[in-house]
């Protein structure tokens, strides 16, 4: 990879754009609304999530909370965490560097069933 190259990786969800994975790690999380992540939790990788765009429901060992541009979210190893597009959101990762080993997956990523996501929409106050 060049070095001024990024590399972009699909997800269920949206899209990583991965900035720097080296020591440390850097990604762009492009989040589809209406989609989400799987819970996991990692245990050596300790990130911190930035909203820079639009609504992001975050759970972290099971309590939700909701992210708005501006707004950050520490997660150190262990904890469990999903995050859910509440709206399209873009998100900036800042972490120690990403293995996918380190990647302990309790339920798959993807579409939140709709009744669930009005749902969550009408509790968490999106349009």
């Amino acid at each position: 990879m060049r070095d001024d190259a990024i590399e972009i990786h699909p997800k269920a969800w949206g899209e990583e754009h991965w900035i720097v994975n080296e020591r440390y790690c850097g990604k762009k999380l492009v989040l589809r609304q209406g989609y989400r992540c799987s819970v996991h939790h990692h245990r050596l990788k300790d990130e911190v999530f930035y909203v820079l765009t639009g609504r992001v429901l975050m759970e972290v060992d099971g309590a939700p909370r909701v992210l708005l541009p501006g707004m950050k979210q520490h997660i150190r190893p262990g904890q469990k965490h999903r995050f859910t597009g509440l709206e399209a959101s873009e998100i900036i990762e800042f972490s120690t560097h990403h293995e996918e080993g380190d990647s302990y997956r309790d339920e798959p990523s993807g579409r939140v069933p709709e009744p669930e996501f009005t749902a969550l929409r009408r509790q968490y106050g999106a349009a």
